[in-house]
């Protein structure tokens, strides 16, 4: 595991009881972004972003100069590990 994943996935909000299920799902996002034409200083609109935890990703590449812009329609409770406290 590199250190990347580990620090992208400690970024996003899980359930630290299951911080090795956010460690594999970061590694795959990380994956699969090895073959898209984005390179650090991009700008990415990202539609349907649910927790952000892919928006993380791609942060880490088109940081430090780029920037992500993600929006998700659903109410900011929806998938929360803290529930309604958002709200």
């Amino acid at each position: 595991m590199s250190d990347q994943t580990a620090y992208i996935a400690s970024c996003c909000l899980h359930d630290p009881k299951h911080l090795s299920i956010q460690l594999a799902h970061t590694k795959y996002r990380l994956k699969l972004t090895v073959g898209w034409p984005i390179q650090p200083g991009s700008r990415v609109l990202e539609i349907g972003c649910g927790q952000g935890d892919c928006t993380a990703v791609l942060v880490s590449i088109v940081s430090p100069s780029g920037h992500i812009t993600a929006v998700d329609p659903a109410v900011l409770s929806y998938g929360n590990i803290f529930g309604d406290q958002m709200n």
